[in-house]
């Protein structure tokens, strides 16, 4: 039977490759996959691009460290100061963020990684296929032992191989240094949630005779630090665990249900971002759809001309491409298919967590199933005095005291348990969102394509039978 990726038109695969693209770049990243600066060399494809970024990288952590060992607590001024400044020194690393409401139409950047975005597949998925295809070399290699192999085809497979490893590896340093940016702006956007202080917290505080604001004024700059480090160099795992010591501000390892439900939300949040990111900047360096007369090998096409081992710095560049100016039709048609991707892409990242997923249920049933050591698991029943916070004219009349039944708090380790076993979207966010982007375009196209044939079985049937009719008049 044939899949959906085989009843994809050619331009159609164009799309599904590209989500293999992303999905590939995710799924390295969430796995806490790095790429190492010794990886990164002089002459490479991106390499200018990814040192870049791997430069504000580091000069934002050394800002970060500073800051963090001379005040271990940050106000809100020092810490909105804080991630300006990050976002800054990244940004510089960064291409300029690309100005969607008047696109260069069909541009093409073959310096950049994410203009090879269509060629990162997984090897493992073709393994077995490869095994095959060796056996099946070796059986010739007995029966026609004179026959020499084709030294062309080996070098451009090989110069081929080559490129798209250097752009894989430069496409994973950029998009760290994405996530590093949004999760700066995530924090930027979030004070009052990251320090407003639960309900709970303040009854507890009341049982003991003390009292506690509603707002904590302060972070913990080691907490922000090792936040950043975790999406630099960890996987989602580590992702998760160091937005939960940014919520755990007593440093128990316990946090409300309320906290761990804005938890997992900010831990999400600058996925969304980074991949938006990556996609626009993916968008403006590749066309959507490329050109019919001069369509390159990383666009869909068979042709390796451009795989000349004389190209030593850029075997795979196509400069002529990058001049060349689109007719009307062509810059029309490349608009609309952009518009369509961004907006099928922007609907994915918001509906695929919040519906597909259904985040709110998964949490509350992780909440409720976990073994909570806190208060053994059970409502701990307290009275609260409810003279300060009603005043004096409101508690004699409804009593000085109010009674409050006290959810236990959740430790990490405990989330972690139930969270293994019912919600492993959490493990691969990246990779998730990706995967279903690829879905959501096999319903899209797959709709195109029934909608086609059944204008097309109208159009027959209509045709049959007006010609029925005429010839019937014509008797």
């Amino acid at each position: 039977m044939e899949t959906l990726d085989e009843a994809a038109s050619a331009q159609e695969k164009l799309d599904l490759e590209f989500a293999d693209g992303l999905k590939m770049i995710a799924k390295y990243v969430d796995n806490g996959g790095t790429s190492p600066p010794t990886q990164l060399v002089d002459g490479d494809l991106g390499v200018e691009a990814a040192i870049s970024a791997e430069d504000a990288t580091k000069q934002m952590f050394q800002v970060l460290e500073s800051a963090s060992s001379s005040v271990k607590e940050w106000e809100k001024p020092k810490f909105e100061a804080m991630m300006n400044e990050v976002i800054r020194i990244l940004s510089t690393g960064l291409p300029p963020d690309p100005n969607l409401k008047k696109p260069v139409t069909g541009s093409l950047d073959a310096s950049h990684p994410f203009c090879y975005m269509r060629e990162f597949v997984d090897g493992s998925e073709d393994e077995s296929d490869s095994v095959e295809e060796d056996d099946s070399i070796d059986d010739n290699n007995k029966h026609q032992s004179s026959s020499s192999p084709d030294k062309e085809m080996e070098q451009q497979i090989q110069s081929l191989n080559n490129i798209i490893t250097q752009a894989f590896t430069s496409s994973t340093q950029i998009y760290r240094t994405l996530l590093l940016r949004a999760t700066a702006q995530t924090l930027l956007d979030n004070w009052d949630t990251i320090t407003t202080v639960t309900s709970g917290d303040i009854d507890r505080a009341a049982v003991s005779k003390t009292t506690i604001s509603s707002q904590r004024s302060t972070v913990n700059s080691q907490d922000i630090l090792r936040l950043f480090q975790a999406y630099a160099n960890g996987s989602s795992t580590d992702w998760v665990q160091s937005w939960w010591d940014v919520f755990d501000a007593d440093d128990d390892g316990l946090i409300d249900e309320e906290e761990m439900r804005n938890c997992i939300d900010l831990v999400i949040k600058p996925v969304h971002m980074a991949l938006s990111d990556m996609v626009y900047m993916s968008l403006e360096v590749c066309p959507v759809r490329g050109d019919e007369e001069t369509n390159a090998w990383y666009m869909g096409s068979d042709n390796l001309s451009s795989l000349s081992s004389s190209n030593n710095a850029n075997p795979s560049a196509a400069s002529n491409l990058n001049n060349k100016k689109l007719s009307w039709r062509n810059r029309r048609k490349e608009l609309k298919a952009r518009k369509a991707l961004i907006k099928l892409f922007q609907s994915t990242l918001e509906k695929h967590f919040r519906d597909q997923v259904e985040l709110p249920h998964r949490l509350r049933c992780i909440y409720a199933w976990a073994d909570k050591a806190h208060q053994d698991n059970k409502l701990d029943s307290i009275l609260v005095d409810a003279s300060e916070e009603w005043g004096a004219a409101a508690s004699s009349i409804v009593g000085r005291k109010r009674y409050v039944e006290l959810e236990p708090k959740i430790s990490y380790n405990e989330f972690r348990k139930e969270q293994e076993r019912h919600f492993s979207h959490l493990d691969k966010i990246g990779e998730e969102l990706a995967t279903s982007f690829k879905e959501d375009l096999w319903v899209v196209q797959g709709k195109g394509r029934q909608n086609r044939e059944l204008k097309r079985d109208c159009f027959l049937f209509l045709t049959t039978v007006s010609i029925i009719d005429l010839g019937i008049m014509m008797l």
